[in-house]
């Protein structure tokens, strides 16, 4: 069967920052992101299961995760 794939909200650590993203990847994926504002680490605050019937995965690069700004 396929790899698990979560979606995640990710905030970054720095208070004066607090960008927020949404991301999709593998569990080890959301390990060590970075914020493309200021640098600080990203913290997961929620994670949800994403089917695989519903995602289209890429070619895997180590590591692979789609992020994007938070609505």
């Amino acid at each position: 069967m396929g790899h698990e794939m979560l979606y995640a909200i990710l905030i970054c650590t720095d208070h004066r920052c607090a960008e927020e993203f949404e991301a999709w990847g593998e569990p080890g994926d959301f390990d060590s992101l970075l914020c493309e504002s200021c640098d600080g680490v990203l913290e997961a605050v929620g994670f949800c299961e994403v089917s695989g019937a519903t995602v289209t995965q890429p070619p895997r690069r180590m590591p692979y995760v789609q992020q994007r700004r938070a609505a």
